[in-house]
């Protein structure tokens, strides 16, 4: 797979696009079943008569979480480029769209994307996405242990939290200035030297979590679904990590949350709600934002990629 300007991606070869297709049809199995299940434990007449305020605000969560993950994009990439705000965000809807394919294309369109248009490196791109990840990784299992330690959310949970994310970043701070990153690291050490994009991207990803726990604690209200906010914090951490499995994003996301939240129902007084109602309830919070307008924001990717090489630096020159 090349960029379109010959340079080699290496992200798909025929064995992945295979691993990629039975990850695919697993997925959609799963699906099926945790839609067999909902419907034939029936009480659909929650969600028939939600309240539109609840549905409503429970899209609005996505859409925060889609503006979150876009700025801590273009946060992190301005200690390597300069690069404009808007066009992160339309990026971001395009990559999280496009991860509902058969072949989960979200992080190839971002890799693509930064090769041809903004005339980044792949070790450059690598490095970044990186510690994308690393925000990612430190943020759930921040949330995670401290749920674990302290079973209720309160100021010492949040001050768990801010700790474990604080030493999480003084931590990573270590490599600033690391000799094999600065000679073959193309710039990426200036990530985590920048004070804005180091704190800004870990900050950015806790209110992301956020979003994620107020969109599962809103599904959980409109289908009169009660635990505690711990298990709501729980729930939202596996349908995060869940949607990030590399083989594709239906069905496996779905699935865990369904598992998970079981197995919690089993610690309060809600066994006979309907789990699978509300993993896939929670899931079509997502899918209605990223799928219609990842949709549109394909325009804008097809006008980006025409333009070429050049087109971001162009765009940087028009101003906002």
């Amino acid at each position: 797979m090349t960029d379109g300007n010959g340079n080699e991606t290496g992200m798909l070869s025929p064995a992945k696009i295979a691993v990629q297709l039975l990850g695919f049809a697993i997925g959609l199995a799963l699906l099926a079943w945790c839609i067999k299940g909902a419907i034939e434990k029936g009480g659909w007449d929650k969600l028939a008569h939600a309240n539109p305020a609840l549905v409503a605000a429970m899209l609005g969560c996505t859409l925060l979480s889609a503006f979150i993950n876009g700025s801590t994009f273009w946060i992190t990439a301005q200690a390597l480029k300069p690069l404009r705000f808007r066009d992160m965000q339309w990026l971001n809807l395009v990559a999280n769209m496009l991860n509902y394919a058969p072949i989960r294309l979200g992080a190839l369109a971002r890799v693509l994307y930064h090769l041809r248009v903004d005339r980044l490196g792949l070790l450059q791109i690598g490095g970044w996405f990186a510690f994308i990840g690393y925000a990612l990784a430190l943020g759930v299992g921040s949330c995670l242990l401290a749920t674990l330690a302290r079973d209720r959310i309160d100021w010492i949970w949040a001050v768990l939290v801010l700790g474990q994310m604080v030493l999480g970043g003084l931590l990573i701070r270590v490599f600033v200035g690391n000799r094999l990153l600065a000679r073959y690291g193309q710039g990426v050490e200036r990530i985590l030297a920048d004070r804005r994009a180091l704190w800004g991207a870990l900050g950015l990803r806790l209110v992301d979590l956020a979003a994620y726990s107020a969109r599962m604690a809103i599904a959980m209200s409109i289908l009169d679904i009660v635990l505690p906010n711990s298990h709501v914090i729980i729930l939202a951490l596996v349908a995060l990590a869940a949607s990030l499995i590399p083989f594709g994003r239906l069905g496996f996301r779905e699935f865990c949350v369904y598992i998970t939240a079981q197995r919690l129902s089993m610690l309060a007084p809600v066994v006979d709600s309907n789990m699978q109602q509300l993993a896939l309830v929670e899931s079509a919070g997502e899918a209605l934002i990223f799928i219609p307008l990842g949709a549109v924001a394909l325009l804008w990717y097809r006008r980006r990629w025409r333009e070429g090489p050049g087109a971001s630096a162009a765009s940087q020159a028009e101003g906002e």
